[in-house]
């Protein structure tokens, strides 16, 4: 398995009206769970001016910790409730080019 780091994204298309729900249940989730995992390294949520998406962008040190993260009970927990709310789009991503 690979050392590198990883960022897990994922896009969230929500209601309108669901939005800050969702945004809501992310924030709990990193707050309570995710922040915590070993690997774990920044979380970022971000809202779309049209109401219609979020996005998750997290970075790990390893894909194996994210991984990992992913199958923690508590965190499915709040996986769901965000399921509930929005329609997931997840995937683990590796840096191919940084412009600064």
């Amino acid at each position: 398995m690979s050392d590198e780091p990883v960022t897990f994204v994922n896009v969230f298309d929500v209601e309108p009206a669901h939005q800050q729900a969702l945004l809501d249940v992310l924030t709990a989730g990193a707050e309570e769970v995710i922040r915590h995992r070993p690997g774990f390294e920044s979380l970022t949520l971000l809202a779309s001016l049209d109401g219609r998406r979020v996005v998750n962008v997290a970075r790990w040190r390893r894909a194996e910790d994210a991984r990992a993260t992913q199958a923690d009970p508590a965190a499915a927990a709040h996986a769901r409730r965000a399921a509930a709310l929005a329609t997931a789009s997840p995937g683990l991503y590796r840096v191919a080019a940084e412009i600064a």
